[in-house]
């Protein structure tokens, strides 16, 4: 009984290494055709990582580790990639998949939006008189931030482009004005990427 349970352990674990051993892997890469906050760009690399983990069921090589192999290639990863340029990188991250987001807009902008004056007059909250809704507490009570983000994203296997679109979402809660947040934005613009790409497979 006890070598049978031994046996069984051996076996198991066998098929554990051999299983990982030849898991897929996807390696993932954030970059920024435009100036983004250094905060948002370290965040943004780890939730693409956990985020393309967690959607693709795949073993995934981060950022950082993209960027070096690519450095040590000397492999641009532009606008344009050629596909030998991706198979050389693929075949030393030893990966299957290239998952490229890049951020090609990123704003907050500010905006006026009058259906919300009139929504806090219909409350009470403000006398609906026109001087009132013209007036400091009116505008400031129409004014809007809207957080904008647009993402172009590409996924690579070693025979070339497989996936490319180009995303935008926008992140305007109720109370806009404070809570608007361009990071929040594209975190939801890489989940539907991941969605679609997820197709791929």
């Amino acid at each position: 009984m006890w070598v049978r349970k031994k046996v069984l352990a051996v076996v198991a674990m066998v098929l554990l290494l051999f299983g990982s051993a030849y898991a897929e892997r996807m390696a993932v890469l954030l970059q920024c055709a435009i100036g983004v906050p250094s905060y948002a760009v370290r965040q943004l690399q780890v939730y693409i990582a956990q985020r393309a983990a967690l959607f693709s069921g795949m073993q995934v090589i981060p950022d950082y580790e993209v960027r070096r192999v690519q450095s040590e290639l000397g492999v641009y990863l532009g606008t344009y990639i050629p596909d030998e340029g991706v198979k050389k990188l693929l075949g030393r991250l030893g990966a299957d998949y290239l998952f490229i987001v890049r951020i090609i807009k990123w704003e907050n902008s500010w905006e006026i939006r009058a259906e919300r004056a009139i929504l806090i007059s219909g409350v009470g909250l403000l006398d609906p008189t026109l001087a009132n809704l013209l007036g400091p507490l009116g505008l400031l009570s129409a004014l809007d931030r809207r957080a904008r983000v647009t993402l172009l994203v590409r996924l690579y296997s070693p025979k070339g482009l497989l996936h490319a679109n180009v995303i935008s979402m926008d992140d305007a809660p109720f109370l806009s004005w404070f809570f608007s947040d361009p990071l929040r934005a594209a975190q939801k613009a890489v989940d539907m990427a991941l969605q679609e790409v997820l197709q791929m497979f």
